[in-house]
């Protein structure tokens, strides 16, 4: 009884074990290779060359952005260096002129964009959708009004029952013939 355990223990050791052997590795060719300062994974000018070395690159990125600056001494040194060039140089009227009037430029240009948003917000409310394709007239600029209501000032009634485009209209024959003929030649 126990000859056929340790049969199946022995096959499953050696099954196990060409499965290790047969396990691709993560690693490439490339790992191995050395640029001028002796990193692994990266060409001379610093550019990853495998998968490895670029979530390597990526990893002490976001480290060194996440934990070593923010917060750090040096940025607060940072912090007060630049702030005390910007009151040197707001310190000089010339400078601060400048500075006032661009910011004067900016504040305009800002207000004229959310003038010109709000003005095209106004004119997508104003049509409201409900424009009926078997009715002989729509409303631009403003709600429907009833018969009896006061037309509000800047809107424009259009009517549409007696119009036909110009591109629609057939021509006026003189007789049957030409008549025939067009609707030959346009195949109508």
């Amino acid at each position: 009884m126990s000859d056929w355990k340790q049969q199946l223990e022995q096959a499953y050791q050696h099954i196990s074990k060409i499965k290790k052997d047969t396990k691709p590795s993560d690693k490439t060719a490339k790992d191995n290779l050395e640029n001028f300062r002796g990193k692994k994974g990266v060409n001379d000018s610093g550019i990853p060359l495998t998968e490895r070395a670029n979530k390597k690159l990526r990893k002490n990125r976001l480290n060194y952005k996440k934990y070593n600056y923010s917060g750090s001494r040096l940025q607060f040194i940072n912090d007060a260096r630049a702030e005390a060039a910007r009151k040197h140089r707001m310190g000089s009227p010339q400078h601060s002129e400048r500075v006032n009037k661009i910011l004067e430029l900016a504040d305009r240009e800002i207000q004229k964009d959310h003038d010109q948003k709000e003005y095209q917000r106004r004119i997508n409310r104003s049509w409201d959708g409900s424009f009926d394709k078997n009715s002989s007239s729509f409303h631009y600029m403003g709600r429907g009004y009833s018969i009896g209501s006061e037309m509000p000032e800047k809107s424009v009634e259009v009517d549409l029952s007696g119009a036909k485009s110009v591109l629609d209209r057939e021509p006026e024959f003189k007789n049957k013939v030409e008549e025939n003929i067009w609707r030959l030649k346009n195949k109508k």
